[in-house]
């Protein structure tokens, strides 16, 4: 064993190769895109096809959601009468970004609204807050990225005679949902909402979606759809009914009269054959205003036609792309930033989101002043999910944590080019003073995590502290969990209370410890891998040992280190821009979808050199038995160099990236791992 190697296993993937070959050839897709999705789970022509050119049409309808429709029957009637709105949102990205959606759609539609984020006061709802409001007329409140655990303020809130719509996405509390007007929530209990990890910026997003919906004329009308197997006057088939974008029927016909009965009734009817519309049309012209033709390319398939007709009406609802082309890039943001899996529908918002950023980021032009930035002094080349997350949400983040999250919603609200140059300036301030506040943090939390905890066997991490700032606690943590592979809780005493972060593993639920503390805890919230929390001083060290003790039943061992999973060994003939480019079929990147290790084998190292300003990082050269050299670079991690000097062979897991500009862009590796040549 070498003395550097850090002892993380490598992981190999199976190679799959009839679905990866069957795949390939039907979709068209270089066999290594398809064989890393087949490893991942997508394993069928379909499922790839829908992964990989999926668009708008495969989002879900929003009237999913049990409650959507009293949700906008209620904002309809606001917004007709001329009633004030209220919007209530988070102070992080994913909260601001909510509040913009709901904000801009309900003003769109002629609502009167405002809008509040918390400052100093902290996360969620707070009484003194609706107080005010209350007096200010305001009825009817919608809540978004929050509101889930408030059962106590929306209790209030109803005795000041509120209506509350809750649009969240975090963990409901285990002994129940506040009592809301309506709830909009993929974890409720109640709600079978088909894909759980939305973030709150989607929920609002669904909420928007809906709403502009319940101003169309369709609006909980009947749609008819009819599917002809063979195309004489014998007509048969199948049909399927929707009513705001959900199937409610599905059968078969056998004739003209039978589809002329089952569709009596029907808003708007829709038939992939042409000789069935003459044949509608003949003796009844009132039908041809409500009769549409839509091809579907196979007859008789009401799968398919039902998918062409969702491609149809999205590419021909001018409002709802209007809808998606205004708030995509907003819901793209908060998705990233609150690092929900880029699979499924996020997968689908954020992809689609990115193009819009891509194609004009000064529509908004807050938001273009964070890319221009990103673009130029940080260096970056492209907008993808990765820059996003790296360079812009924690700019934008930044002003929450410094309790100053009302910033970043205008800056992303307003249209004032002027206005939106001031409020960057005031957020790249605090993003400033923030990381200055991250690293005092950090420092003072590894020195007393070493006075509080055993790091070799503790299975969880609580360091309490005080006198520090607030804001930054949830990224300390996340550090934490980074170079230990453990949960880590901390606090950070003020008064009589101590406000606290906790961030998680996975396989361990930090809102289910919370829970096991519940009875001491003043308040809490979040998902399972990230929460927040409030406990009196009094009860910390209860807290401590409640904590302790789920960990010890909960987590069997400390994980020292994951396995590292090499999705596919390549050869240095592989490695050219034209790969990197094929590989942009999987972005975007991120959780649930990470960018897909490789490796080389074998490789010799030459020019190995170290630079950074703590000469921290490394740059080498690669190449195999007499090929090309290919650059390499190995961050943050300049003790290999003793390694590439002296061995005559290594093993490099890395992932493909590109470095420079225009025609001098070269395809390099950006290494992971490396080991001696096995």
């Amino acid at each position: 064993m070498s003395d550097f190697d850090r002892d993380i296993p490598w992981k190999f993937l199976p190679e799959k190769t009839a679905a990866v070959n069957e795949i390939a050839a039907a979709l068209q897709v270089h066999p290594k895109i398809i064989s890393i999705l087949v490893n991942r789970g997508i394993d069928t022509v379909d499922a790839a096809k829908d992964f990989l050119f999926g668009g708008l049409e495969t989002l879900r309808s929003p009237f999913l959601f049990p409650s959507m429709q009293k949700a906008v029957d209620r904002i309809k009637k606001a917004i007709d009468s001329g009633e004030k709105i209220l919007v209530y949102g988070d102070r992080d990205v994913d909260g601001v970004t909510a509040v913009n959606i709901i904000v801009s759609t309900v003003r769109l539609l002629g609502g009167a609204i405002e809008w509040y984020v918390p400052a100093d006061e902290g996360y969620g709802i707070h009484k003194d807050i609706l107080t005010k409001y209350a007096s200010e007329n305001i009825k009817l409140l919608i809540t978004v990225d929050c509101g889930i655990s408030a059962v106590d303020e929306i209790a209030y809130a109803k005795r000041l005679a509120m209506d509350v719509i809750v649009t969240d996405h975090h963990e409901p509390p285990y002994d129940g949902v506040p009592d809301a007007y309506a709830i909009i929530n993929p974890k409720s209990c109640e709600i079978k909402y088909p894909f759980k990890d939305i973030a709150g910026c989607s929920a609002a997003l669904k909420t928007a979606q809906a709403l502009i919906f319940a101003f169309a004329k369709e609006y909980n009308k009947e749609i008819f759809l009819c599917s002809v197997s063979k195309n004489d006057p014998d007509f048969a088939g199948e049909y399927a009914k929707f009513k705001n974008d959900l199937e409610t029927e599905r059968g078969g016909f056998s004739s003209l009269s039978e589809i002329k009965n089952l569709s009596k009734n029907s808003f708007r009817i829709f038939t992939d054959s042409a000789l069935l519309q003459s044949a509608l049309i003949k003796g009844n012209s009132l039908l041809k205003d409500r009769l549409d033709l839509c091809e579907s390319g196979a007859e008789g398939s009401i799968g398919v036609f039902i998918k062409k007709y969702k491609l149809k009406k999205t590419d021909d609802d001018a409002k709802i792309r209007d809808f998606f082309l205004n708030n995509l890039d907003l819901c793209a943001l908060g998705t990233i930033a609150d690092s929900m899996p880029l699979v499924d529908e996020n997968r689908v918002i954020v992809k689609e989101g990115l193009k819009i950023i891509e194609r004009n980021p000064s529509s908004r032009p807050g938001l273009g002043l964070l890319i221009e930035d990103a673009l130029t002094s940080r260096n970056v080349q492209y907008i993808n999910s990765r820059s996003i997350s790296w360079n812009v949400t924690p700019v934008l983040n930044s002003s929450g944590r410094m309790g100053r999250g009302m910033l970043s919603a205008q800056l992303l609200m307003t249209k004032d080019a002027f206005q939106a140059k001031n409020l960057y300036a005031d957020i790249v301030k605090l993003n400033s003073e923030r990381r200055w506040l991250q690293s005092e943090n950090i420092e003072q939390f590894d020195a007393l995590l070493k006075e509080q905890c055993d790091l070799e066997n503790d299975k969880a991490f609580i360091v309490e502290a005080s006198n520090l700032e607030h804001g930054v606690t949830g990224i300390v943590a996340s550090q934490m969990v980074k170079s230990y592979s453990r949960p880590a809780f901390l606090l950070i005493t003020d008064g009589t209370e101590a406000t606290g972060a906790v961030r998680s593993i996975e396989g361990f639920d930090a809102i289910a410890a919370l829970e096991s503390a519940k009875d001491i805890l003043v308040k809490y919230g979040g998902h399972s891998q990230a929460a927040g929390f409030t406990v009196e001083h009094s009860k910390i060290g209860e807290f401590k040992k409640r904590i302790r003790a789920f960990a010890e039943k909960n987590l069997k061992s400390v994980e020292k280190k994951k396995a590292l999973t090499v999705e596919g060994e390549l050869k240095i003939s592989d490695i050219s821009i034209d790969f990197y480019k094929k590989l942009d079929a999987l972005e975007p990147f991120g959780m649930g979808n990470a960018r897909p290790v490789f490796c080389l084998k074998g490789v010799t190292v030459t020019e190995v050199s170290v630079f950074g300003s703590r000469s921290e990082n490394i740059k080498f050269k690669v190449s195999q038995k007499g090929s090309r050299n290919v650059q390499a670079v190995f961050w943050n991690h300049a003790e290999f160099v003793k390694m590439l000097r002296s061995e005559s062979f290594v093993d490099i897991a890395f992932h493909l990236d590109i470095t420079g500009r225009n025609e001098k862009q070269i395809a390099q590796l950006c290494v992971v791992d490396i080991r001696p040549a096995i």
